[in-house]
């Protein structure tokens, strides 16, 4: 077993720098540039930065509310902090991390669902909330059992009735150590994603000292469109009769589709004039590789599409900045955040993610997006593929 022990951990429990929201990612044989890279860092705001600064950004309406990540080079893995954020636990971030390479990601969330995450080459392993170590998912949700035992977390218990007032039974001598030192018992719920970070410890055999976060650490604004992530699987249409056309449908015709769906949407918005956005879409229409750079100007155009989507909701919430966007200006702000999604899905790479992404607001989008007549044309489209008689 890796040499990392309770107390190597149990600053992670409270240390004000991280707060209440935070992700801890661990990503082997990859440095911290590459790391954040992947993760979605604009390269014209990769500089050394303290913790504390990320605070201070995500608070601020004039900066788009911005997400910042650190990275910190633990030898063999690098690891990325997230304060206020959570993308190294998403599916989609965690299979662009994780491609070609190792990632072992562990989320403390107080308001929703703490999270650990292993994934290997873009497969999730196992990932599981830690609060519910016997509730597992992932290619092999069992591969960790030996070290989450060792780290406290019981894969077998069963659900523990709110009556029951028996103790926790911890498995592990080493699971033990964690609630005396850390002061709270395992079985508490709140505190449960620091037993995740022991897991990890043991997983990487690389947890930082606390030390080496009171500096500045390599750092950049995240903005995930720009990232490595491929499309949700989760976006797309529902119905299944379109389902089943896509399925079948040629890659030739699911990038014609998923272009034309994109420069609709464009058109709807008022957007279709953005330069650089035909040309990207006519360039992935016709199968070639398309990157769109965050320094060019259409990703200039992503960037502030982006912002503007996160001012118009996160202001909601702030009661210094909510007045400073209209209704109108909101939606306004909504619908193109629709849009960008797409357009990332419409110049991916594979064929059925890009249409499954494109047709996303056509068929789910909100109303202004929404054209049952083009649906239903688009839909006779790819069937006539598959039955040209």
């Amino acid at each position: 077993m890796l040499n990392v022990t309770p107390g190597d951990i149990e600053w992670v429990d409270g240390d004000a720098r991280l707060g209440e929201i935070f992700c801890l990612t661990f990503v082997k044989d990859v440095d911290e540039t590459e790391a954040l890279t992947r993760l979605g860092a604009l390269p014209d705001t990769l500089r050394p930065r303290e913790l504390d600064e990320a605070a201070e950004a995500f608070d601020r309406f004039e900066t788009g509310y911005t997400e910042l990540a650190f990275a910190l080079n633990l030898g063999a893995w690098t690891m990325v902090v997230e304060v206020n954020g959570f993308q190294g636990v998403l599916t989609e971030p965690l299979a662009g991390l994780s491609r070609g390479t190792e990632v072992v990601s562990v989320q403390r969330h107080d308001y929703a669902d703490h999270g650990f995450r292993y994934a290997v080459d873009g497969t999730l392993v196992t990932g599981f909330e830690p609060t519910w170590p016997q509730h597992r998912w992932g290619s092999d949700p069992d591969r960790l059992l030996g070290k989450m035992r060792a780290a406290g977390l019981d894969p077998d218990a069963g659900d523990v009735d709110d009556d029951d007032d028996e103790d926790t039974d911890v498995s592990a001598d080493v699971g033990a150590e964690v609630g005396a030192d850390v002061g709270y018992d395992v079985g508490y719920e709140p505190a449960a994603y620091v037993s995740a970070f022991l897991l990890a410890g043991l997983v990487t055999g690389a947890v930082p000292h606390p030390d080496a976060l009171a500096g500045r650490l390599l750092s950049a604004e995240i903005e995930p469109w720009f990232g490595a992530a491929p499309p949700a699987m989760s976006a797309g249409p529902t119905d299944p009769a379109m389902i089943a056309a896509l399925d079948a449908a040629p890659p030739r015709l699911l990038r014609a589709v998923a272009a034309a769906e994109t420069m609709r949407l464009a058109t709807v918005l008022g957007l279709d004039a953005t330069p650089g956005l035909a040309e990207a879409v006519a360039a992935a229409e016709r199968g070639e590789q398309v990157t769109v750079s965050a320094g060019s100007e259409l990703g200039g155009h992503v960037r502030s599409w982006l912002a503007r989507a996160r001012q118009a909701g996160r202001s909601l919430n702030d009661p210094l900045a909510r007045h400073k966007m209209s209704d109108d200006e909101r939606t306004a702000a909504h619908m193109v955040f629709w849009f960008a999604d797409a357009l990332r899905a419409a110049l991916w790479s594979d064929p059925h993610a890009a249409a499954r992404g494109a047709l996303h607001p056509l068929t789910r989008g909100p109303s202004p997006l929404r054209d049952p007549a083009r649906e239903t044309a688009v839909l006779h489209t790819l069937r006539r593929a598959q039955d040209p008689a």
